[in-house]
């Protein structure tokens, strides 16, 4: 028996619906961190795509940037929720969770760059900010906390999928 029998509609609705919020998420996020720091996209980061529009950019880089995440999420969440004997979790229970952890992500950022602003102070250590001018502060001290908590957030997720899949069928 396969690892997982499962149809491609679920399997793509699944990875791919996972996948579409974060980038939705990543779009949002960098539109308005690349106005807050335009150097953090075209400075400290490799040219991308030829691309020179700020707007643009800030586009290119969140679909570069939710690959990675959105998909291996998603791949993840589509094996620990679906694989095996066990009760399955539905796509749209997974998919309407992923925005609230995408929030929380957000809202962990933005406190980072509120304190950043307001103390004129790096909130982590000095030497993983490319410079300690008043911009970089807050856009790299958004990035780092939204990615920590990112990573917290689902692997949180994660456990919640596996968390559903041991309760008893009539608890669901």
């Amino acid at each position: 028996m396969p690892l997982l029998q499962e149809k491609r509609s679920v399997t793509y609705a699944i990875v791919f619906g996972i996948w579409v919020e974060v980038f939705v998420y990543c779009v949002l996020h960098d539109q308005y961190l690349i106005r807050i720091s335009p150097e953090h996209f075209t400075v400290y980061h490799p040219p991308l795509w030829g691309i020179t529009d700020l707007t643009l950019l800030a586009l290119a880089w969140a679909f570069r940037a939710s690959i990675g995440p959105g998909l291996g999420l998603g791949l993840v969440a589509l094996f620990l929720g679906r694989a095996g004997r066990r009760p399955k979790v539905a796509p749209t229970r997974m998919l309407k969770i992923v925005p609230w952890l995408l929030l929380a992500t957000e809202a962990v950022g933005l406190a980072a760059g509120a304190w950043a602003w307001k103390t004129k102070q790096p909130l982590f250590p000095e030497d993983i900010y490319p410079d300690l001018t008043e911009p970089m502060l807050i856009s790299q001290s958004i990035q780092l906390a939204c990615y920590g908590t990112g990573l917290l957030v689902s692997l949180g997720f994660l456990a919640w999928i596996e968390k559903q899949r041991r309760k008893p069928e009539q608890a669901r």
